[in-house]
């Protein structure tokens, strides 16, 4: 069947549904946001309660015979404001892109002319898609990140490698299990540091082996799960961080098919927004190593 049909609807699913099971980062983001952001400019409002934290107090004098002596509970206490934060999330980055497409490849029998442009096109919105992620938890929103979950930042290590990556993994699990944070986490490594961890030998029993046969995301002790990523390939840093900690929003907000005016050919156009947000309240989800190579 000839694609003299071709849809620009059908193309925008096609897209949507390929650059879904593509991504790398964005798997893991949290996109709870996409039904109420849509367009450029769009913004959701989110309020944040803070954390709270308990100090415990001894009772001096227990188990006298009087209430006079000591110190008990009922005395003066003293207030703490309960500071709700507002933050947002907003649509702030576009890219467009419009394809030339002949009449003669509008006619072609052979391929189906939507699923391969929506292939092609996925790809390349899912390669910006990593690198926008990446940059949203190493520059945009890194200030909010605690100190203490940014590991190395003055003085990145240089000696990463198949003895020494579990150590440095186990700082990053600490690092996080000291915030509480211990639950649902992806350590998103370069392809470098992905090879130095298989070569380590964590993987070399059985489980490992199967999961490394499989195909699948391997999964150190502790459930983590570990997600090569070639967006960080050039700046080393090995990410950990917990499901969902990140805010993102990826919206295709216009596809048209428009015949050219100046020739026997069709101009495919389309439109993609994306915004992202770390809230302050969940930043202790994320540790940052740095690496120089």
């Amino acid at each position: 069947m000839a694609n003299a049909t071709f849809s620009p609807k059908i193309f925008s699913k096609e897209l949507i549904r390929i650059y879904d099971q593509k991504n790398v980062f964005a798997n893991y983001v949290n996109r709870a946001y996409t039904g109420e952001l849509k367009q450029a400019g769009d913004s959701v409002h989110v309020q944040t309660a803070p954390t709270l934290t308990f100090t415990a107090s001894a009772i001096t004098g227990a188990g006298g015979s009087t209430f006079a002596t000591g110190t008990w509970p009922g005395g003066v206490i003293t207030s703490e404001d309960f500071t709700i934060t507002a933050e947002n999330l907003v649509i702030n980055k576009y890219t467009e892109k419009r394809l030339k497409i002949s009449n003669f490849e509008m006619v072609q029998s052979n391929i189906d002319l939507e699923s391969m442009l929506a292939s092609r096109a996925a790809v390349g919105i899912n390669n910006l898609m990593d690198t926008q992620i990446r940059d949203q938890i190493l520059v945009t929103d890194i200030a909010t990140i605690p100190t203490a979950n940014k590991l190395y930042s003055g003085a990145p290590k240089a000696d990463v490698s198949k003895t020494t990556i579990y150590g440095y993994i186990e700082e990053m699990r600490v690092a996080l299990a000291n915030l509480n944070v211990t639950d649902n986490l992806v350590l998103f490594l370069c392809p470098k540091h992905f090879s130095a961890l298989i070569q380590s030998g964590m993987f070399d029993n059985n489980a490992g082996l199967e999961q490394r046969q499989n195909g699948v995301n391997m999964r150190l002790l502790g459930n983590i799960k570990v997600v090569e990523t070639p967006a960080l390939t050039a700046s080393f840093e090995m990410i950990m961080m917990q499901e969902q900690t990140v805010n993102f929003v990826t919206q295709i907000t216009q596809t048209e098919l428009v015949k050219a005016t100046d020739g026997l050919y069709w101009n495919l156009m389309f439109q993609v927004v994306w915004g992202g947000k770390i809230f302050t309240e969940t930043a202790k989800g994320i540790c940052v190593f740095y690496a120089s190579a």
